[in-house]
């Protein structure tokens, strides 16, 4: 799959693009503040209808505009389809081939992407949050359907909070109370038994992609880790149940699957406990080139990466190994940063320079060559 066009208006300071990006590696130049990392907003909004900066897309509309349009056309399994989203504030309409789309679930699924952040790299240290987010992330682009129940769940949870911290000493609404556990039970079982299935399919390919990027003899493996175990619907709304008086208490909902992490780890010992800060970068690369094969594996063709400055942040070891792995790719690429010079790959590629939210194509290579050219930029 692959993005043959993409038009933005209004997004961030992306007053009006329009672009055919190259069929395999984009790289997109530039300094900060320029627009760069808004091109891949852009890109990951259009497929997957969530910012990875921002829980409101109300937030993406450029200063002063009370609209922004995203449109992509793609290519998926031979086949062109034109996906498009107008977002105003508090409310996103979904096209497909320049029709209104019947549904979400009709829209997502057609564009997969990755995304790698620098963000990323501190994912082994990082609060749970930021864990659990990862994993429904990986969970979304294989199972759609986990957005849907994901957002049930976070409304449910949403509701109940607020339920829970207006009691203040008066009598609670316990039948609401209850309703809101029977939706949290219902779709946070399902949360919990489709991350639970991606990890176990995803760790074996974690580790033998682990196996190429670190140090010989090193492990590593993932696992889930609920903060309390349950096996279905029952016994999770009896936790809420259990848990009612302190969560009065405490304004807040203290159990759930939106409390449980994953375990990151190293020769089997917790990461962020006993790895190093270069065993830990090396676990999330290898993460992320797992998350691409899964997903290929999956979909019969790699899914559309993007990477936002990431190269900067490695040492030369890994940046080798990552550069190495974008040329046997296959898929399509697009990676920003504020310095060309780290960007090593001898894929066939296009070179763009970001100012002002406005791309300029500086350079095209076509067909595969070494990762030294007469202009500096490769």
């Amino acid at each position: 799959m692959h993005i043959e066009r993409l038009f933005a208006e209004h997004f961030r300071n992306l007053e009006t693009i329009e672009w055919w990006p190259h069929r395999h590696f984009n790289l997109v130049s530039g300094d900060n503040g320029q627009g760069k990392t808004n091109l891949l907003e852009a890109i990951a909004v259009a497929a997957s209808l969530r910012s990875f900066r921002t829980s409101k897309l109300g937030d993406c509309l450029a200063f002063a505009e009370k609209e922004a349009t995203l449109g992509l056309r793609i290519e998926r399994r031979g086949l062109q389809e034109d996906l498009g989203v107008r977002i105003t504030p508090g409310h996103k309409k979904l096209f497909l081939d320049g029709k209104a789309a019947t549904s979400m679930t009709s829209y997502l699924g057609r564009l997969v992407v990755v995304l790698f952040a620098p963000t990323d790299l501190a994912l082994p240290h990082a609060e749970p949050t930021e864990r659990r987010r990862w994993l429904d992330r990986l969970a979304f682009n294989h199972e759609p359907a986990h957005l849907a129940d994901l957002r049930r769940y976070e409304q449910a949870l949403a509701n109940r909070n607020a339920l829970l911290r207006q009691h203040k000493g008066a009598q609670v609404d316990v039948g609401l109370l209850e309703a809101f556990d029977q939706v949290l039970a219902h779709s946070g079982m399902k949360l919990i038994a489709r991350r639970q299935r991606i990890l176990q399919r995803f760790a074996p390919i974690l580790r033998d992609a682990f196996e190429r990027i670190a140090a010989p003899g090193l492990t590593a493996d993932v696992r889930y880790q609920p903060r309390d175990e349950v096996d279905d619907e029952v016994q999770l709304q009896r936790l809420f149940l259990t848990h009612r008086s302190r969560d009065l208490a405490r304004g807040h909902t203290t159990r759930g699957p939106h409390r449980d992490d994953v375990d990151l780890r190293i020769a089997d010992r917790t990461a962020a406990m006993h790895a190093s800060q270069g065993q830990c970068r090396a676990l999330v690369l290898a993460m992320k080139i797992a998350e691409i094969r899964s997903l290929e594996a999956d979909f019969g063709e790699p899914p559309v990466l993007l990477m936002d400055d990431i190269s900067s942040e490695l040492d030369a070891a890994r940046n080798r190994a990552l550069m190495g792995y974008l040329d046997e790719l296959g898929g399509q690429v697009f990676l920003t940063t504020t310095d060309a010079a780290h960007i090593r790959v001898a894929a066939p590629r296009q070179v763009f320079l970001m100012q002002s939210g406005q791309l300029t194509e500086t350079g095209r290579f076509d067909r595969t060559s070494p990762p030294e050219s007469s202009t500096g930029v490769t």
